[in-house]
């Protein structure tokens, strides 16, 4: 529910810790209030198509995907298997090498108000293609306690019966840990840019935060170290 200029300082810092061509799917809040309606059907299709346009464009034949939020979601969707969804049947697993989800509620409750992300859980579940070579990494941000923070224990009880816990003021810990992923937790983290206001840092905030979730056999130091790699 962001736009997509959002991700832009992100999509900065990622080429260069990368040293790749960094590609934002162009989703909007209108997109995802349609998809609330319609199904999110169309939004997996246009992650879709923001893949098919990288890899077009690059030298490449996998893409690392990066999901913040229920952006994760749809991701998992795109990666895909057996089962359509939306009326597609998706095999991204075989165009990406990564997933990493950032702050991603993949473990919720059982209620009508999250079916979706329950329906992906029972098409899609868990780390389903990490025997084919896809490596899962999920990152949780631990910034705010809901014991001491009233707002953040409401929006954790969306997804855990008791929130208070830790988890990023928005999705907690237990929940955006996809389970069988490698699993990564920072205390520090907040779920955006504007639920840490000025003190605090989100998942995208500079190189440094970027740096302590980004894996490392993909980063520029990394390859420089261990020789060229495509």
């Amino acid at each position: 529910m962001t736009w997509p200029v959002n991700y832009w300082r992100l999509a900065r810092v990622l080429a260069a810790v990368s040293e790749r061509k960094v590609y934002i799917v162009p989703l909007t809040p209108l997109d995802w209030i349609l998809g609330s309606f319609r199904g999110y059907g169309q939004l997996v299709f246009e992650v879709a198509s923001a893949v098919d346009k990288a890899l077009l464009e690059s030298s490449s034949d996998r893409a690392v995907l990066v999901a913040h939020s229920a952006g994760g979601i749809l991701a998992r969707v795109y990666i895909g298997g057996d089962p359509p969804y939306g009326g597609r049947r998706y095999a991204g697993y075989r165009r990406a090498s990564h997933l990493i989800t950032l702050g991603t509620p993949h473990n919720v409750l059982g209620n009508a108000h999250l079916a979706s992300i329950a329906e992906v859980n029972e098409l899609f579940p868990g780390s389903l293609h990490e025997q084919k070579g896809l490596h899962y990494l999920s990152v949780a941000g631990g910034a705010v306690d809901g014991a001491s923070s009233p707002k953040a224990r409401k929006n954790y009880e969306r997804f855990v019966k008791d929130g208070r816990v830790k988890g990023d003021g928005v999705v907690p810990v237990e929940s955006a840990l996809l389970p069988g992923s490698t699993s990564l937790v920072l205390d520090d983290l907040y779920h955006g840019r504007r639920h840490g206001f000025m003190k605090g840092r989100w998942y995208g905030s500079d190189q440094e935060t970027v740096e302590g979730w980004w894996p490392e056999e993909l980063s520029v130091r990394k390859r420089l170290v261990g020789g060229p790699h495509a």
